[in-house]
């Protein structure tokens, strides 16, 4: 039995130059794209932890993008505290201990001129004891216990004195140390903080306001600083662009500044105008003002061109 020989489909018409008259249209489909783009690099070295945001979402200045997690600045930082709460810990000791160093001098001190004031009392006493039993009118045992008490109040006196001088040298050493060390705390906290300020960096924060256009990178891909795109941001979106791709014998026609009609389901009907912007490795890009917040980059558009 004989099968029917099918027939082999017709191939695709080929557009011929001659075809494309003066005024033909061309019916161009292509994606929207941000004219207006901001890219944000890596701040610094790492590994992506977090992505919060997804292409098309609205973003504003200083919100947070992502993070990056750097386990050397991670460490600094933790060292860093440490270290500042050891500066802390040894002010506040010698602040301390300068405190109780003033308590004693204080007690020191009066000790010393209840001594002194004893002293110059016994010593008078002693003189006079002294000249009495020289001249016979006073016993042996009165200018013994004279002397006995000047000697007492004397060493009492003087041991006091040089109690109190040594307490005074204490404070004033103690007091160089508190000095030396809160120039060191305040060195600590600057280094603490500049260490914050290098973590705060591992937050990628978005530059501008606008909408997420592309995200370059995943969440645990490793990245370098200022080297690697992290996300592309649109802003300005009332400023939009076809990128179309036409056949070779239309795009030879299309030249830049030539008039075009962009119709996307969210803009009026019958479209709204605009140029082409540039021609270039195969691809044509016409530029129009969207008047809706609505149209977005990724959207499919239809762009019509009456050829020259």
């Amino acid at each position: 039995m004989w099968k029917a020989r099918q027939k082999p489909a017709a191939p695709p018409p080929v557009v011929q130059e001659a075809e494309l008259a003066e005024g033909a249209e061309a019916v161009l489909e292509g994606t929207l794209r941000a004219i207006h783009v901001v890219s944000v690099a890596a701040p610094l070295d790492g590994v992506l932890e977090e992505i919060p945001v997804a292409p098309g979402d609205e973003v504003f200045e200083g919100q947070i993008l992502g993070r990056i997690a750097n386990d050397l600045l991670e460490q600094n930082e933790k060292n860093a505290t440490l270290e500042l709460e050891r500066a802390k810990s040894r002010v506040s000791a010698l602040e301390s201990t300068l405190l109780a160093a003033r308590l004693e001098e204080s007690r020191a001190s009066a000790d010393a001129a209840r001594a002194r004031s004893e002293f110059q009392r016994a010593e008078r006493d002693y003189e006079r004891q002294r000249l009495l039993l020289r001249e016979g009118a006073t016993a042996r045992n009165t200018h013994d216990s004279a002397q006995k008490l000047f000697t007492t109040t004397q060493v009492e006196a003087e041991t006091l004195t040089t109690l109190t001088r040594a307490i005074q040298e204490r404070i004033q050493q103690t007091s160089r140390e508190i000095e030396a060390a809160r120039k060191l705390l305040a060195q600590e906290e600057e280094e603490l903080e500049a260490a914050r300020q290098e973590l705060a960096a591992a937050m990628i924060l978005a530059p501008v306001d606008g909408v997420i256009i592309a995200i370059r990178k995943q969440a645990g891909a490793e990245v370098e600083k200022e080297k690697d795109s992290l996300f592309d941001i649109g802003v300005d979106l009332t400023e939009l662009e076809v990128v179309v791709e036409p056949n070779p014998v239309v795009l030879k026609r299309l030249k830049p500044g030539l008039p075009a009609l962009v119709e996307v389901a969210e803009l009026p009907e019958g479209g709204v105008p605009g140029t082409v912007r540039a021609v270039e490795d195969g691809k044509a890009y016409v530029e129009f003002s969207s008047p809706s917040p609505l149209v977005r980059p990724g959207v499919t558009a239809v762009v019509r061109l009456k050829l020259p």
